[in-house]
């Protein structure tokens, strides 16, 4: 049974929105074969020292994305990882430098940026970034 609360004043508390849970998406999955697309509006980015990985979350979508920056030790082929193509597609729409995987972070912390991944055929992934206004 839900209960409202009153305010000192009389009014009603607005209950919070309950949180979504949030789903990542593998693009591996989500964009293998030719003309596949997967776009999101990442409004939070976190970078893992540790794991050497970078986590983007649009929290519209209720979606996350994460992607590292070395290969895997025992994968099966050696192509450019999926962060270092993120980090080329953020540097290029921003016309910038990225010196440091925490720069990218911010890069979606103080930009209105939408991520945009298609596959284009014997290329494979492309990524794309394109700056809201």
């Amino acid at each position: 049974m839900e209960t409202k609360q009153k305010t000192l004043f009389g009014g009603i508390v607005e209950s919070e929105e309950p949180k979504k849970e949030l789903s990542f998406v593998k693009v591996y999955e989500e964009v293998v074969n030719d003309g596949d697309q997967f776009t999101m509006t990442p409004t939070t980015a976190t970078y893992n020292e540790v794991k050497h990985c970078l986590t983007v979350i649009d929290t519209d979508k209720a979606q996350a994305l994460t992607v590292w920056f070395e290969n895997h030790p025992n994968a099966r082929y050696k192509s450019v990882p999926e962060g270092i193509r993120l980090g080329n597609a953020v540097a290029k729409a921003l016309d910038i430098t990225i010196v440091e995987y925490d720069d990218l972070a911010a890069c979606f912390m103080d930009n209105s940026l939408e991520l945009n991944i298609t596959h284009t055929g014997e290329k494979g992934r492309l990524w794309t970034i394109t700056v809201l206004e």
